[in-house]
Order: C-alpha cells, then structure tokens, then sequence
C-alpha cells in the first residue's frame, strides 16, 4: 500500500520558513509520496527558501503553477485568487498512483506513519474521512522540532481534537468540521470518481465542505476521526507577508463566518462540474523530485 500526501501554498500569504520546514519534514516522515504544489510565484518557488532544512529522501514531487498558467486560467476563472485550492489539489491528486491519498495545508503536523496506516487498516475504501486537528502553539513546536516523535508523544496526552458543529448552512448535511486545512483522506478511487476538489468552488473556505459533499453523492459514506492526532500549529504570532497587527486583527475579522452566497454555493451544489481533466488536470505542468 502507497500513501501520498498534497500541500500546497499561494506565493502571497504567510511566509515563515521554519512552519514551512517542519510541516514537510513531519510529512516526510508519515507519507510515501509528498506533493507540495507552489501557486503563481512570481520569481521562485517558496520550497526552495527551505530546501536546507528538510530531509533529501527522494518522496517530494515539487509542482510550480508559473505566472503564464495562472495568467491563462484567470481569464476563465473570474475569481481565480480564491479558486487555488481545488485546483492545486487536483493537479496533484491526478499526478499521483498511491492507494490512499490526503489533502491537507502547510500549517499542519500529520499523524505518525503507524497511526495513519493503523487508520487505514482499520477504514473502509468506500469511505470518505476528514480528520479533526488540534491546536497548538507554533513558537512551544519551534522548539520542539529536533524532536518531534517526543513532542508528539506529549502533545497527544495534552491536547484535544477541536469539535465544530456539523452544519455549515441550515440545509447543510455534509460537512463534518467546519474548518479549513483539516485532513481529508480517501482511497485514489473515492477521489478519482467524485473527480476531486469542484474547480468551481471559487470560495475556498467551503471546498472542504463540497468535497465531502460530492463523495455523498457518489454513494460514499463520510466519517469524522477525532482519535488519530493532526495538529494545526497556530497563526498568532505570524504576520501576512508586508503586514502588521491591526492588518492581521481586520483579516481574522474578515475570515469570521458570516452568511454569503458561498453559503448558497454549499447549499445548492448537486453535482460535479469538472470536466474529464479536473481544470488543470491535463495542462504541462513539470515537477522536480527532491
């Protein structure tokens, strides 16, 4: 059995090296395969900034959406700037021939490779899970990160899964947690007949939502894991690129839920509108392994 992970990063937001390093050294570790997909970047990738502070083993398939791509696509996509996640994903998720595969975010510490794959061994290919991350403090992890197999240990006695509510709009049946950058592991035939993230979801706070959506509707069944541990190394002490305080405080305000017609989006999606090559799916897009 091959496991395969995908991350990914648009070259304009939170730009701190050593989360960057520890997410993909700790993916490195739990993962077969890691894909880290880098969004428009304007002069180089945002992996190559951290390349002497992970591991080389020869498991990360590096993808770069040039300016060119991002360019071409934005004039279909008129909210191109909000549309990168589900097509970040699904580049690499039709790039990839491992059994079981996650979507997850570069803020995240997965579990261990023995806790994934006793997930797995336990699971079901016909289901669609989403694992529920813990919090935790980013500076207490940078100094944890020469030794992350005992700062895990620690962690999973300390620290609690979080618990949203399970309805993201009234008529909402479908999503499991009601927060961005979770986990969501499927076996490769889950995610190759619902055809991946919707490449129309243009809001990408709900794509985690849809996705577990557009499994329902190809007749599997979701299940939310709170045992198996992911932790979400926190945003309080990180800055957008260029930023200040009161810019980060007006940020968090403007990402607090509130109802807009992404809500009506979650609502009224039937079925999928990605054509046979997911949006970028068949586009030349070359990748390096590191």
């Amino acid at each position: 059995m091959k496991t395969s992970v995908i991350t990914f990063s648009r070259n304009d937001g939170y730009k701190e090296k050593e989360r960057f390093a520890i997410h993909l050294t700790a993916l490195l570790e739990t993962f077969d395969e890691v894909n880290y997909v880098d969004w428009n970047s304007p002069t180089h990738s945002f992996l190559y900034d951290v390349l002497d502070m992970i591991p080389k083993t020869g498991r990360l398939k590096h993808f770069v959406i040039p300016p060119s791509i991002h360019q071409m696509y934005s004039e279909q996509v008129p909210d191109l700037p909000k549309c990168f996640v589900p097509l970040a994903f699904n580049l690499a998720l039709r790039r990839t021939d491992a059994d079981w595969v996650v979507a997850t975010t570069t803020d995240n510490i997965p579990p261990t490779k023995e806790e994934l794959y006793a997930l797995i061994n336990s699971g079901d290919d016909n289901m669609f899970y989403t694992v529920s991350r813990r919090e935790i403090d980013y500076d207490e992890t940078l100094k944890n990160k020469d030794n992350l197999k005992e700062y895990r240990e620690h962690l999973k006695q300390t620290t609690k899964p979080r618990h949203w509510p399970a309805k993201v709009t009234p008529n909402d049946d479908y999503s499991l947690i009601n927060c961005c950058g979770d986990f969501q592991l499927a076996s490769k035939k889950v995610w190759w007949d619902v055809k991946g993230f919707e490449e129309n979801m243009v809001h990408n706070c709900f794509v985690d939502t849809n996705v577990q959506k557009k499994a329902v509707l190809g007749g599997y069944k979701l299940q939310a894991i709170f045992d198996t541990p992911l932790y979400h190394m926190s945003h309080q002490n990180i800055l957008p690129q260029g930023g200040n305080t009161e810019n980060l405080h007006k940020m968090a305000e403007t990402k607090t839920p509130k109802y807009n017609d992404a809500f009506d989006w979650v609502d009224d999606f039937q079925t999928s509108y990605n054509d046979d090559d997911w949006g970028l799916g068949e586009i030349d897009i070359e990748f390096e392994t590191i």
